[in-house]
């Protein structure tokens, strides 16, 4: 239980932290009712000022002591600690015990045993100071005693020869003996004497990176409605991401395209959040243990992007014993495990699978109709061995699988539909993760996997069928420390190589394109074309950031600079032609990056930040191709600005408001000559904007209750080039409006609501048709581009949920109820064979996901 942080100092501890504001957790209904006690270790960072910045669960009891004792030690105010008579930053090992009050005696007895964290061998020495109660000493056993303590909250302070001095608090109950066990850390001894054998762990403060950003925790996640338990199914409902259709897996962060926000699992880039259709996300909940999206302005650790940066975190694997959960619902079933092999080495694998298709196509045999219906696979495992408390080494493989089929029938055969997609992929990756005795810390991350695309699509009498295989490489390095007392530096490496194989037949207008005029169910050229390339893309990235503390930390300027070579081999530079030698090309770039975050608090409850930067992303492999695409698409670019402020205006309640402008430029579009030049149907002329506010109003648990509602005003517009006018993109959604909340009611009760407002897609409209008489078939005349929209979209979701605590086990019921109105929501415009009538396509109405997961 050593002090650790993000940066160590050595020197004296010439004042250690008291805890001046004490508050109370408020005891969980449920868990009282169950007549069960339980304590949560935590660890806290607590700044120069005594305020506690950061609360981390380390050791959890349960979500609902978890997320009480956290509420309660984020109010806590301690005297600040000082070091060589200095106010310093430092992280303190902190147990919140929660029990029972009953009327028993007045004093009671505190015992226990310390060992070295690892070995587990006895330590004796160790002095055991308890405020107000007394003091011990550890015997040859590693025991101590304090009899006749009196009951009460007690600041417990251990100190001795290497170790590193723990803080900790304690509650004793009058009539009871509290019987512990601390597991510390012991420093190596120190080269230069005796007097340097007290080390004192100072947390340095973190690089905020993103200056604006929403994480949410996998606790809270689990209970929004409409995520059915799916932790990173609640990035749908963050400020900024647009409503994706129904049966859609897309993000539309900002009015960026989809395509443009990437995803991160453990620093490591992963092809999707979510398998087709929208209703799981790639990665077994249970070990996930946050989710944050970061719509715009983040640092330079992350680029290769135009829009936004989803990063999740997987949950640590601590803990004693097996435990694991196994999950049950319309959609799927899940299972989980995770073991302690010894006390240095835990394991952890979870597995899910899809039923949807087949629950559904037993109900109704036009299942897959308009929505896909996914089916899929995914899983994780990973194996964590700790050597020591400052080093963890970790290996972990994920995998995950999609095959979605869809259909659309008419009694035109130049109007049936139909769509076949498939995606799998796997990672494997490594973690080191290290903090040097001067406080700095490294990670260092290698990566290596595959990505299988397939697609296939009739549209009528034409086709169209697309392949990819990739093997991806890679390796994250990063170090952080402090520099100077107001100076904090991060810098590392950001490299990866892809190399694709990709074929690709069909008609070049399948699949459509942003910027196509066409309608749902619209005929297509059914001319056929083939293409096959090899792609290989390299790039190395370093990078730099500062976090320089001006005005006593009131005011933090946040430079950063990442640098990003980039080359890329095409086997084909032309169409293939004959028996000619394929004739290859070769491109490199090289992309200069300046990122600038500046933060100022005048209080605080009060804070403002604003933010500008570069970004640059790699064109697609599938954009390439010399038949279809072309192989010297350059970098596409993108400047950002953003402005913003943060008000707290209770330590639960935080209001947050951002405006944001970007430029893009060198985006992909197709050529609009009738007759492209060789090697360029795609041309990199293509422009964007987009603009607008957010604001976010965000209750963390208080008196049992979470939540947030957001809404953002936004405007997003493409055109092809410098001289063409501005037009919508065609995934803008001017308005989008979300509110989220949950509340914890007595017996094990959770109930949740969640409202759901967005402005439909923008859409062409049809002014007219005329007969196309070699085909005998219409094609309709358009209007202005993107100048009519779907139909404004409302949805409401409630969930409803009862926890059994079952001995050291606990059982979830729950009932999730999606579009609880039953609004008939219109996804897509739809016209008959000869565009004289139209009408739309509905979303699902009344979805009832009744589920049970069981956890121990």
């Amino acid at each position: 239980m050593a002090a650790q942080g993000e940066e160590a100092t050595k020197g004296l501890l010439t004042r250690p932290p008291a805890l001046v504001r004490f508050v109370e957790a408020k005891y969980p209904e449920s868990e009282r009712a169950a007549g069960k006690g339980a304590a949560v270790v935590l660890s806290l960072v607590v700044d120069d000022k005594g305020h506690v910045e950061e609360v981390t669960v380390t050791q959890s009891a349960g979500a609902a002591f978890d997320a009480a004792a956290v509420e309660a030690a984020r109010a806590f105010q301690f005297s600040p600690a000082e070091i060589d008579h200095v106010p310093a930053r430092i992280r303190l090992a902190y147990r919140y015990q929660f029990t029972l009050k009953v009327e028993l005696p007045t004093t009671a007895t505190f015992r226990g045993v310390v060992r070295e964290r690892g070995t587990r061998r006895p330590l004796a020495g160790i002095a055991i100071e308890m405020a107000g109660a007394g003091r011990a000493v550890t015997d040859a056993k590693g025991a101590f005693a304090i009899t006749d303590a009196p009951p009460g909250k007690h600041a417990v302070t251990l100190s001795g020869p290497r170790l590193t001095p723990t803080r900790i608090e304690e509650e004793l109950t009058a009539g009871q003996n509290l019987d512990v066990t601390y597991d510390v850390g012991l420093a190596a001894p120190a080269a230069s004497g005796p007097d340097d054998d007290l080390e004192i762990v100072v947390a340095a403060p973190p690089l905020k990176r993103n200056a604006v950003s929403t994480e949410v925790s996998a606790a809270e996640a689990r209970k929004v409605p409409g995520t059915q338990g799916d932790v990173l199914r609640v990035v749908e409902n963050m400020p900024g991401v647009a409503r994706a259709s129904a049966g859609s897996a897309t993000l539309v962060v900002w009015g960026a395209a989809p395509e443009d926000t990437h995803v991160y699992v453990d620093g490591v880039p992963v092809p999707r959040l979510y398998h087709d259709g929208g209703l799981r996300s790639i990665l077994p909940t249970d070990l996930v243990a946050s989710v944050e999206l970061s719509p715009g302005g983040y640092g330079p650790e992350y680029g290769r992007g135009l829009g936004g940066l989803v990063t999740v975190g997987t949950a640590p694997l601590e803990g004693k014993g097996v435990h694991g959960s196994v999950g049950l619902d319309l959609y799927d079933v899940a299972l989980s495990l995770r073991s302690a092999i010894t006390d240095k080495v835990h394991v952890a694998v979870a597995l899910r699978r899809s039923h949807l298709d087949e629950v559904l196509s037993l109900a109704d045999s036009s299942v897959g109709s308009y929505f896909p219906i996914p089916h899929y696979w995914d899983g994780q495992a990973r194996v964590l061995y700790t050597p020591t408390p400052r080093e963890s080494w970790e290996l972990t493989g994920l995998f995950s699988t999609d095959q979605t089929s869809l259909g659309v029938a008419s009694l035109d055969p130049a109007l049936v539909a139909s769509q076949t997609s498939g995606l799998t992929f796997y990672r494997v990756y490594g973690r080191y993760r290290r903090q040097l005795d001067d406080g700095s810390a490294v990670t260092v991350t290698p990566f290596a996997g595959s990505d299988q695309r397939s697609l296939t699509i009739r549209v009528g009498g034409a086709s169209a069928g697309a392949t990819e295989q990739a093997i991806v490489a890679g390796l994250r390095a990063a170090w952080r420390g402090r520099l100077a007392p107001s100076l904090t530096l991060s810098a590392g490496l950001d490299a990866d190589v892809r190399s694709s194989a990709l074929t690709r037949n069909g008609s070049i207008a399948l699949p459509p394109r942003e910027g196509d005029v066409r309608v749902f169910g619209q005929a297509v050229p059914d001319t056929l074309t083939f293409d096959q390339w090899n792609v290989v893309e390299l790039g190395a990235a370093p990078y730099a950031e500062a976090d320089i503390s001006l005005l006593a930390g009131t005011l933090h300027v946040v430079p950063g600079l990442r640098v990003d070579p980039y080359a890329r081999t095409v086997s084909r530079r032309a169409p293939a032609v004959g028996d000619t030698p394929d004739i290859g090309l070769l491109l490199h770039d090289f992309s200069v990056e300046p990122r600038l975050t500046l933060r100022w608090a005048p209080s605080s409850r009060v804070s403002l930040q604003a933010a500008a930067g570069r970004y640059h992303q790699y064109p697609a492999p599938s954009d390439l191709g010399a038949v279809f695409g072309n192989p010297a698409l350059p970098v596409s670019a993108i400047t950002e600005t953003l402005l913003g402020t943060r008000i707290e205006a209770t330590r639960a309640l935080a209001v947050e408001v951002t405006a944001f402008y970007s430029a893009s430029s060198e985006l992909a579009v197709r050529s609009s000559s009738p007759s492209p030049a060789l090697a360029e149907a795609l041309v990199a002329t293509g422009e964007g904007r987009a603009y607008g506010a957010q604001i976010l109003v965000r209750q963390q648990l208080f008196h049992n209750l979470f939540g947030w509602a957001s809404y953002t005003l936004s405007r997003s517009e493409r055109r092809t080039d410098a001289s063409a006018p501005w037009r919508l993109f065609d995934y803008d959604q001017t308005h989008l409006f979300t509110a989220v909340a949950s509340y914890n009611l007595p017996l094990g009760f959770e109930a949740g609501l969640r409202v759901r407002l967005a402005s439909g897609y923008p859409r062409t409209p049809v002014d007219g048709a005329w007969l196309d008489s070699q085909t005998d078939v219409y094609q309709p005349i358009f209007g202005a581009q993107n100048s009519i929209r779907i139909p404004f979209f409302f949805q409401l979701d409630a969930r409803l949920a009862r926890h059994f605590h079952l001995g050291a086990s606990d059982l979830e019921v729950s009932l999730d109820i999606q579009n609880l109105t039953n609004r008939s929501n219109a996804e897509e415009l739809v016209y008959n064979h000869d565009y004289t009538k139209s009408g739309t396509i509905t979303g699902l109405p009344t979805l009832v996901v009744a589920g049970a997961r069981w956890t121990f």
